[in-house]
């Protein structure tokens, strides 16, 4: 198995937590540069990572995604729910998550490199006020629970914390625009903190 991956990917860590978690090693992590991408078009015809490659020659693109073929192929320790209406619940959070809470971040990020200096003040605070909003969200889900929908990590979890470890952290080395959106923008309850702090001692795949 062999996955292209760019430094610092949040997407690209979704897929390597659901492969810890599962004690699954990849043979290669195949690093390319944000910059050039064309070997992740050659073999995927599309320029976005993660890009898995399967021991049986199939292409898996899209993080999420790549989360539900792992849990399917190693189900041990489960991801996803096996009742169906927890499971709708959990990936109603994920098409949530990326469909939605992403918005605002992104539109950050893309008002920022369009304009620079002269982006529109006004729009970034009522997306950053809307990011600060969905914290709360977040924390209700962890009352009384470990995990947004539970007491073990999960796909919710994995789906998440790539994104929203930038409330309480920052890697010096990181450079990415859209993850300074996120340091500048997000605020941590002391659960979504907690909840940070649990994810971030979960095991990665040992040559990630």
């Amino acid at each position: 198995m062999r996955i292209h991956t760019i430094p610092h990917s949040t997407n690209v860590h979704r897929v390597a937590l659901a492969l810890g978690l599962k004690g699954v090693v990849v043979d290669e992590w195949v690093q390319h540069t944000p910059e050039d991408r064309a070997e992740v078009r050659a073999v995927s015809g599309q320029d976005l990572v993660p890009v898995l490659e399967t021991d049986d020659g199939q292409m898996l693109i899209d993080s999420m995604p790549i989360v539900a073929w792992i849990d399917e192929t190693w189900p041990a320790p489960p991801l996803y729910p096996a009742d169906p209406a927890a499971r709708r619940e959990v990936e109603g959070f994920i098409t949530f998550f990326n469909h939605v809470w992403k918005v605002a971040p992104n539109a950050i990020d893309a008002e920022r490199q369009r304009h620079g200096s002269g982006a529109d003040t006004e729009r970034i605070a009522a997306w950053a006020a809307q990011l600060r909003g969905w914290q709360h969200g977040f924390d209700g889900l962890l009352y009384g629970r470990d995990y947004l929908f539970g007491d073990t990590p999960g796909a919710a979890d994995i789906c998440a914390y790539p994104f929203l470890r930038f409330a309480t952290s920052a890697d010096p080395d990181d450079d990415d625009l859209f993850h300074g959106v996120l340091i500048d923008h997000l605020e941590p309850t002391p659960r979504l903190a907690a909840w940070i702090d649990r994810m971030a001692a979960l095991p990665l795949p040992p040559n990630f």
